[in-house]
């Protein structure tokens, strides 16, 4: 019988590790369930292609391995719309061609506006939550998983993860956030990165 055949199923934190799509979770977690990104030289092409856009032939230097290896991954990520082609660099270098990432890459720097927005709302959602701790503790108490001596401690992640993921419900049927977009191989899928902050260099 397979998994997707039981009567009784359990939902996980996160669609990602489930074999079963439901799409419930969070929006990237096609990413991961479907293994798009699973291969480590995968991510050191996107982190080289995000620094600049490059050629199959630079990265195949950058990385010290052989052109046709690197043609796999990037016909790979191309048909999973991980990455796509750079036309602006293309239209510099018409007989190349040029390959950046096919998601937002955001960089934190030059967000630091935004970033201060986004501190001060998560403070905000978390003092809403504890707020809510006494009706919480309440309720918790006459279900069977306090009589089966779980506590609520024990169960207060599994409650935020349910607030965020039907927040994030809310947010997309009014269309405040983008729901994730079903892409040509048929897997649903919304995701980005962000750059990380430059190491001090001696």
């Amino acid at each position: 019988m397979s998994v997707s055949e039981h009567t009784f199923r359990l939902l996980f934190p996160c669609d990602c590790v489930s074999a079963v799509d439901e799409n419930y979770s969070d929006p990237w977690a096609g990413i991961a369930k479907n293994r798009l990104l699973a291969d480590g030289t995968k991510e050191d092409i996107i982190n080289l292609i995000a620094e600049s856009p490059k050629t199959i032939s630079q990265l195949a230097k950058a990385l010290e391995l052989s052109a046709p290896s690197v043609y796999k991954h990037i016909n790979e990520m191309l048909e999973n719309e991980i990455i796509r082609d750079s036309e602006e660099w293309e239209k510099l270098h018409p007989k190349e061609r040029y390959y950046e990432p096919n998601f937002p890459v955001v960089d934190a720097g030059e967000c630091a506006e935004v970033q201060a927005i986004c501190d001060e709302l998560s403070n905000e959602i978390a003092a809403l939550f504890e707020s809510r701790r006494g009706p919480f503790e309440k309720v918790f108490q006459t279900t069977t998983l306090a009589q089966n001596g779980w506590t609520f401690a024990e169960v207060s992640q599994c409650l935020f993860a349910r607030i965020q993921r039907r927040a994030r419900e809310i947010l997309e049927e009014r269309r405040t956030l983008t729901p994730a977009k079903t892409h040509k191989n048929g897997i649903a899928w919304t995701f980005w990165a962000e750059k990380a902050p430059e190491l001090n260099k001696n």
